[in-house]
Order: structure tokens, then sequence, then C-alpha cells
């Protein structure tokens, strides 16, 4: 009785451990040993804009990174307020975790344009999110970020789309639109644009699984 006692505490102080870490902790430290830089990784909320953004694409993807190497270890590279490099349990807690995905290039680039896409994320970090979505280089956001540092290694991820190719008629995302430019006719339509799910459906992108 006394040993069967001492492993059934064992396993609940076990279980009471594993609940108690979150879920960003877990599942990252369960994709440690498969993520390679250049990864790009999706998730999606309906929190904050995440609800307009998924009644704009149909998609339930509503944030992407990269991974990326920074002092040795593979953080994520983000486009939020200010573009940021932080751990993926950081990255996953921000959406739900039915929603993490990970797909990877099928062919990586030549060494020297990985370089070049490496040196200019760099730059990039500290710069100011894109609330408006638009498609300078002053400010970004997630995907504007993504899309350009791949095409900074001579890859097009996927085409282009304007603002327009959307569906804006949706209440949430008249909503948001109306909140950032005061009117949704001032909405420049033919803006180019690219969302989660357009770099998700990239035909050069392959899915990454856990082992």
């Amino acid at each position: 009785m006394i040993a069967g006692d001492s492993f059934r505490k064992s396993c609940v102080a076990a279980l009471v451990a594993l609940v108690m870490v979150p879920f960003g902790a877990r599942a990252a430290t369960a994709w440690d040993a498969v993520l390679r830089e250049g990864d790009i990784v999706f998730t999606g909320s309906p929190a904050g804009q995440g609800a307009a953004i998924t009644a704009a694409t149909g998609s339930p993807l509503t944030h992407c990174g990269v991974v990326f190497r920074r002092d040795g270890a593979l953080m994520v590279l983000e486009a939020v307020q200010p573009v940021r490099v932080v751990p993926l349990e950081v990255f996953m807690r921000g959406g739900s975790p039915d929603r993490f995905t990970v797909r990877r290039l099928k062919r990586m680039p030549e060494t020297a344009r990985l370089d070049k896409a490496r040196a200019w994320a760099t730059s990039q970090i500290g710069r100011n999110y894109d609330s408006r979505f638009e498609w300078g280089d002053e400010r970004l956001y997630c995907s504007e970020l993504v899309w350009k540092l791949f095409d900074q290694a001579g890859v097009e991820l996927c085409p282009l789309r304007k603002a327009g190719d959307y569906n804006l008629s949706h209440p949430t995302v008249r909503r948001l639109i109306e909140s950032r430019y005061g009117s949704i006719d001032r909405l420049p339509k033919d803006t180019k644009m690219v969302a989660p799910s357009d770099l998700a459906a990239s035909p050069l992108l392959d899915d990454v699984k856990r082992e």
C-alpha cells in the first residue's frame, strides 16, 4: 500500500506539473527538434483584429512569422508592435493551439541569397507595425514582413493581391477599416496586399509535422 500510494502521488504530482506549464512552453518544446531557420509559422486568434482578418480572408490563420536564428537559438521573427524576435512559445501563446501550422520551402535558395535575406530581416527588428496594411517599407505587418523577407532571397511565395480582392463588406471588416481610415471609401482598394492565408497556400511550401 505504501509503495502504491507513493506511485499514485508521483503520478498526480507529474500531472499537476504538466498542467501548470503553459501550452506554449510544452508545444514549443515538442517542435524543437523539427524546426529549421526559414520555416514559416502560422497561428490564429479571433482576438484583436483577428476576427476581421478571418472575415476578410475566409481563413482561421490571422498571424505569421519566420523561424530565425539569433544568438545561436531558433526564435520567431514577427511583425507586431514593433517587429521583434521572440521564443516560439511566446509566438504560440498568441493563437489557438489547433491553428498552429508550420510550412517550409521545398527548395532553399543558395547561401548568398539566404545571407542577404537574413541581413535584411535583422535590419527590420524594431520597425513599427503597419496597422493600415499599406505596402511601404517604413512600417510592416506580419505577412508583409514574411513575403518581403523571402523576396530578398529571390523567392516570390505567392502573387500579391489588392485590398479590394478581400471581403470588405463584412461588418467586422468594415468596422476595422473605418477605425483606421475614418471611412471605407478612404481605403485604397488597389493597394498591394498579402494575408497569412495567401502565404500558407503557396505551392512552394510543404507542411512540416512534429516527429
